[in-house]
Order: C-alpha cells, then structure tokens, then sequence
C-alpha cells in the first residue's frame, strides 16, 4: 500500500482530508502533507491507520498517538504478506491451499509467509504452557493455535489467523475454526510483520471485542498487553516481569524462562 493506492481509496471512499483526519485520530495537517506529497517518507503506520479509514469509513478504536510513538513500526520494513486489492470472501479462503497461510481483512486477502523457528518456538512453549494451566485448574476455556481460522464479527467478512486464541464461549467453535471474536489473542511478532500486529490486528481485535491482546515482540524482548475491558490492565512487559493474564486468573506468564530452552 503505498500513497497512490491511497489517493484511490480516498476517491472511492469520497473522504475529505479532515474527514479522514477526525476518523483516523492523525492530525489533519500530517493528512494533508501525506496527500499532497509534501511528506515523502510517512510512517507505515500513518499509512496503514489512512488505509483503515478509507476501507472501512470508520472511527479507529485506539490512540493514534500510542501507535506513533511504538518502536517496532518502521517506515520501510518488508510485508509479511502478499497483498491483493480484489475484493474476497470466506470461499476465496476454502479454496486456497491447505499449506497456504492467508488472512482475510474487510475483503481485503493477505497471503502469510512462513513463520521462522523464533516465532514457532514460542508459539509452542506458550500453548504449552497455557493449556497446562486450563488442565491444572479444570479451566472451561480451550486454547488453540495458528492455522486456525477466526471469523472474527461471526461471517466471511475477516477471517484472521492468530498465533493463538483462548476461546471461553465454546457456542462460538466450529469445526471450520471460531464464528465470533476470541477472548484472548496472542501475537509473536516477526521482523516483517510488526506493522500488522500493532496496527491493522489491533484494530481489529478491539472492534470485535476480544478482552485482551498480547503482542510478544522477541527482538526487543518486550510483551504489549492489551486489556479492552480494563485500560488500566493494559502495559509493557520486559522479560523480567511476569506477566499476568487477564482472561485467565492467576496464570502469569515469565517469558525469561520461555526463552531459556531456546
């Protein structure tokens, strides 16, 4: 996505640069630098904050200011994905490969590369380590992890893939995967892939109301915490802290001890 994918989205959505300034919570003049081209090199999460507006024409469900100023979004970093701008829907997603890995965003697909032997390390260790909870504390809640396809609002409209989900409400299980949001959403993060778990994820995530997201960046060993029901729960973890879950009482979470078999 870059500026003139942008300027046709904007054409098609018939936004005004203060419309998308009030939706997007950027600063209208940022808005209009980007636009008129005075700004060469803008944020990729300023762009991707534009992108979101423009597709769906809606208010962003977080601070704009808290993505600003988040480290692990560059303005150049490589996709994680292959982006297609055709609108598709839950059959486009059936029909692909069983090998394939791709998410589905307001019709919008992205095609996943190959996770790294990083990022499926922790995978592994924290299904682990959660699910050995759930069974210690005869917890009513399952736990799964990516493939696994969510459809997050309960239809083909986004169909994401979590590195891994803790689902309380088992009505919502299907056999394809989860018909509704999650209650718990973890996230490892890849040198490509920060932009979209910080940004376009978190979006997402919070309008479907999933309580909580945890975004694990392992190259700068620290764990964001996401509380939608309780702001103040939300925080930055480094691995020297343990981190507690807010879905599962009691359970806390020492990602210093993670990484030790690693």
């Amino acid at each position: 996505m870059d500026i003139s994918d942008l300027k046709k989205l904007k054409k098609e959505a018939g936004l005004t640069n203060a419309e998308i300034a009030e939706l997007s919570g950027i600063p209208v003049s940022t808005v209009n630098k980007i636009f008129s081209g005075a700004t060469k090199n803008p944020r990729y999460a300023t762009l991707l904050a534009i992108e979101q507006v423009l597709t769906t024409k809606e208010k962003i469900p977080f601070t704009y200011d808290k993505l600003k100023e988040e480290p692990s979004i560059v303005r150049d970093a490589s996709a994680p994905y292959m982006y297609s701008a055709r609108e598709y829907d839950g059959e486009d997603i059936e029909k692909l490969s069983e090998w394939s890995r791709a998410e589905l965003i307001n019709g919008k697909l992205y095609m996943l590369s190959a996770p790294n032997r990083l990022h499926q390390y922790f995978v592994a260790e924290l299904l682990f380590e959660i699910k050995s909870y759930i069974r210690k504390n005869n917890g009513k809640c399952d736990v799964y992890a990516s493939p696994f396809d969510v459809r997050l609002f309960g239809d083909d409209s986004t169909i994401m893939q979590p590195d891994i989900l803790v689902v309380c409400n088992k009505d919502i299980l299907t056999d394809k995967g989860c018909s509704g949001a999650p209650d718990w959403v973890i996230e490892i993060v890849s040198k490509s892939n920060s932009s979209h778990d910080y940004v376009r994820k978190l979006i997402q995530y919070q309008k479907a109301c999933v309580r909580e997201y945890w975004i694990v960046n392992p190259f700068q060993e620290l764990i964001s915490v996401f509380n939608f029901e309780d702001a103040k729960k939300s925080g930055e973890y480094n691995y020297g802290e343990p981190v507690p879950s807010g879905v599962l009482e009691g359970l806390e979470i020492r990602f210093g001890e993670v990484v030790e078999g690693y």
